[in-house]
């Protein structure tokens, strides 16, 4: 049962630890915010979307991790970043210049290589 409230905890934490900074640096600028925020649905609509799928991607990987290691946890994840950058630009129609070519084949050579090992 923690294994599922671990990311929650974190990151209740994270906020409780963050909120005397937020009140030094920013506070005076929330009414403000929530203005806009009341005002606009779009804004209203993506920062809760995007709110909502970021934590429930963070869940997901601290689930994944209890599961398996880190170690398997940072391969997928560089494995997914390298298919999404190579995805996107397929997606656009651009060219992956060479640098970008070389970080690419790096990451999925990486990744082929643990999983050949493993």
């Amino acid at each position: 049962m923690f294994v599922c409230c671990q990311f929650a905890l974190s990151t209740i934490l994270g906020t409780l630890a963050l909120l005397p900074v937020f009140l030094l640096t920013e506070a005076s600028r929330f009414g403000t915010f929530m203005e806009i925020f009341k005002e606009s649905a779009v804004l209203r609509n993506n920062l809760i979307t995007s709110g909502l799928y970021f934590y429930l991607y963070n869940e997901l990987s601290t689930l994944t991790i209890s599961k398996t290691s880190a170690t398997t946890q940072s391969v997928a994840n560089t494995a997914k970043r390298v298919i999404v950058i190579v995805g996107v630009a397929i997606a656009l129609g651009e060219s992956l210049e060479p640098i970008k070519l070389l970080g690419c084949s790096i990451g999925i050579g990486g990744v082929l290589l643990y999983s050949l090992v493993k």
